[in-house]
């Protein structure tokens, strides 16, 4: 019986030995590939360096550097740490080698990362003729190849995509649907009609869950243009929708929100009530004392803070240092509150 095992023993020990070798081949090898790779780096490092640095560097001596993804890494590195006429050197560089086309034909290539990098890359390029070719990658099935499209659009100034960012915030995750609202706020003012229709038209049809999102996003780009939709969802909109409208009219607000905020101070949601003296601090108006001093007896720390704040601001207020109320909070961040009022007086 031991005979009739032998050769099965030798067998397994032979796989053994093999499999064996070839894993410290291939870490080897890897090793190997890395340090190859650290090197070509640490080489291009140098090599543009000295091109952001030069007018006119000959292309033609980086042409086979062109095909190289490591160099192609390196480039858009860079580009992401430089400024002005550096980085025109070494975008003109990067065109008159082609790689804005490479990297449009890799965003229909059937490698995942390939569309990817494509995708970032374009980003960093900023040519306007890419925009055509990113917003078909908008539909793309891996997401981070819509989120890299999504902000290299946004990079473009490119108004044909706000309506289909607007899209993807309805169906994209919760993380990636923030990132294409942080596009949406590069596009500034040109998203600001549509993101305010989109706000409007939840309250005439069904919310998708993504309101809070576009109002946070109207709120950080700041057009007054945007303070009609931004009032109503005060008014009518979900306990998440009131309080980043209340937060978004202090960038985005005018006179006219005075009254909404106002109203706002006494909602039932706390957050929304702080947000509202805040953005009336904003907003400069002395009809607002009477309801932000009201506020200072809030039993919420928050709101009276915040309306102590603007009174401090708005013309005729007087602030108050709200120690009472009792909870360890409001004492603990006093202090904190006066060192603010004194930094923002210095400034």
């Amino acid at each position: 019986m031991k005979a009739e095992l032998l050769p099965w023993l030798v067998v397994a020990v032979a796989l053994s030995v093999l499999a064996a070798v070839w894993l410290f081949a291939s870490k080897f090898i890897g090793h190997l590939k890395r340090r190859f790779e650290l090197y070509r780096r640490a080489s291009y490092v140098g090599l543009l360096s000295e091109i952001a640095t030069r007018v006119g560097y000959p292309v033609e001596m980086l042409r086979s550097c062109a095909d190289d993804r490591v160099f192609l890494d390196t480039l858009m590195d860079f580009l992401g740490l430089v400024q002005g006429a550096e980085r025109a050197n070494l975008l003109h560089v990067a065109r008159s080698l082609g790689i804005v086309e490479r990297f449009v034909a890799d965003l229909s290539s059937r490698r995942r990362e390939r569309r990817v990098v494509a995708a970032r890359g374009l980003a960093e390029l900023g040519d306007p003729r890419t925009a055509e070719a990113l917003l078909r990658s908008l539909a793309d099935r891996v997401p981070e190849v819509r989120i890299q499209a999504a902000d290299a659009l946004a990079q473009l100034k490119d108004e044909r995509a706000v309506e289909p960012l607007i899209g993807l915030l309805e169906t994209e995750t919760e993380w990636n649907a923030n990132r294409i609202a942080d596009a949406l706020v590069k596009l500034g003012s040109r998203a600001v009609p549509a993101l305010s229709r989109h706000l409007i038209m939840s309250f005439v049809g069904s919310e998708t869950g993504r309101e809070p999102l576009v109002a946070r996003a109207l709120g950080a780009i700041g057009d007054v243009a945007a303070e009609p939709a931004l009032v109503r969802a005060l008014q009518e909109g979900s306990d998440e929708v009131r309080i980043r409208s209340a937060a978004a009219l202090h960038t985005a607000g005018s006179q006219a929100s005075v009254h909404p905020l106002i109203r706002a101070v006494t909602d039932p949601v706390w957050e929304v009530r702080a947000q509202a003296a805040r953005a009336l601090g904003g907003l400069l108006d002395p009809e607002a004392i009477p309801a932000l001093k009201a506020a200072l007896g809030d039993p919420e720390w928050w709101v009276r803070r915040n309306a102590d704040l603007a009174l401090e601001r708005v013309p005729g207020g007087t602030p108050h240092v709200t120690l009472d109320g009792g909870d360890g909070l409001a004492r603990t961040a006093a202090p904190e509150t006066v060192g603010e009022r004194t930094t923002e007086n210095v400034l």
